[in-house]
């Protein structure tokens, strides 16, 4: 048996009577959570206990779960606050689709073209999506979002990223001396 270790969310209140929650701070899973899958519930990782899933819903609005034996909104009540972990397994998430920060600090970064666009010099971790932060030759850093439509491949042997440079993501960039004033 694999661990829960992908975080997804933390539930902040009932929705409903019938023991339904609301996840907020929840992240894009690449498949959704099944019934009779199981996660974990906890203030933490290490302490978190085993529950099994009777409904899961994520939309762009609202993220939703409910769980077998929790039946009320007075149920809820004690699981506020608490993160809701899953196994990778579970949600889709397997070893080729994450990368450790060193993995990608310090990579060139080309387009699709094989143009050299600059450097990962920074990795800030987000709810939503983790954002790679490219220092470009004349100084300008532009942020990426860890997102298929802008990390095409991450090859971190090589220390090589393709990305696709959505329209207006260049115009995002900062020059040092912008930086420097913060």
């Amino acid at each position: 048996m694999s661990t829960f270790d992908e975080y997804l969310g933390v539930i902040t209140r009932s929705h409903g009577l019938d023991g339904t929650m609301v996840l907020t701070d929840v992240v894009v899973l690449p498949r959704p959570l099944t019934p009779g899958s199981e996660v974990a519930i906890g203030y933490s990782r290490d302490f978190a206990q085993p529950h099994v899933v009777a409904h899961f819903e994520s939309t762009p609005f609202r993220t939703t779960l409910r769980l077998l034996g929790v039946t009320s909104a007075e149920a809820v009540t004690p699981l506020v606050d608490q993160a809701v972990y899953a196994r990778s397994s579970d949600v889709g998430i397997d070893a080729t689709s994450r990368f450790r920060i060193g993995d990608v600090e310090g990579c060139t970064v080309i387009d699709e073209s094989g143009a050299i666009l600059g450097t990962i010099t920074d990795v800030w971790l987000m709810p939503a999506n983790d954002v790679w932060v490219m220092t470009l030759p004349d100084g300008r850093t532009i942020p990426l979002p860890v997102i298929d439509d802008v990390i095409l491949t991450v090859d971190p042997q090589a220390r090589l990223i393709t990305v696709r440079l959505l329209p207006g993501l260049a115009e995002l960039g900062t020059a040092a001396e912008e930086r420097d004033d913060e």
